[in-house]
C-alpha cells in the first residue's frame, strides 16, 4: 500500500541534501524508516508532505527490517526501512499538515483523487 510521511522542518535542507546525492549517484538511495511493520511493498510509493505540501513520491525499491547503519549520519536506525531512489515530482503539489509516523493513502478520504490515482 502507499503511504504518506512527513519530512520534519529541521529536516528540510538534509532531505534536499540528500536527494541530490542520490541523482548524481545511480547506485545511492534514500530510506524512510517506520516503527513495526506497515503493509508496504516493492513498487509502492511513499509519498512525501514537506512545508505543508505533498510534493511528490519515491518508490519503494527494497525494504529492510532491523538495525541499519547510516553512513551519511553516522547512527543507527531500527525499524522497517523503505529503500526509494527513484523520485516523481507531482504535477500539482496537494496541500496537507505535516503529522508524526505515516498514514495510508488510501485510509485519507479523498486523498487519492487528489494525488490523480485511478487505480
Amino acid at each position: 500500500m502507499d503511504i504518506l510521511v512527513t519530512t520534519p522542518k529541521s529536516e528540510h535542507e538534509t532531505a534536499k541534501e540528500e536527494a541530490e546525492a542520490v541523482t548524481s549517484d545511480p547506485n545511492s538511495f534514500w530510506f524512510r524508516t517506520i516503527r513495526g511493520r506497515p503493509n508496504v511493498r516493492v513498487g509502492d510509493r511513499v509519498y512525501y508532505v514537506d512545508e505543508g505540501m505533498i510534493r511528490g513520491y519515491g518508490i519503494v525499491f527494497d525494504i529492510e527490517v532491523g538495525d541499519m547503519w547510516d553512513e551519511a549520519h553516522e547512527r543507527w536506525w531500527k525499524g522497517t526501512h523503505l529503500k526509494q531512489r527513484e523520485w516523481v515530482w507531482l504535477k500539482k503539489p496537494v496541500p496537507f499538515c505535516g503529522f508524526q509516523g505515516f498514514r495510508y493513502v488510501d485510509k485519507v478520504l479523498g486523498l487519492k483523487e487528489k494525488l490523480g490515482i485511478t487505480c
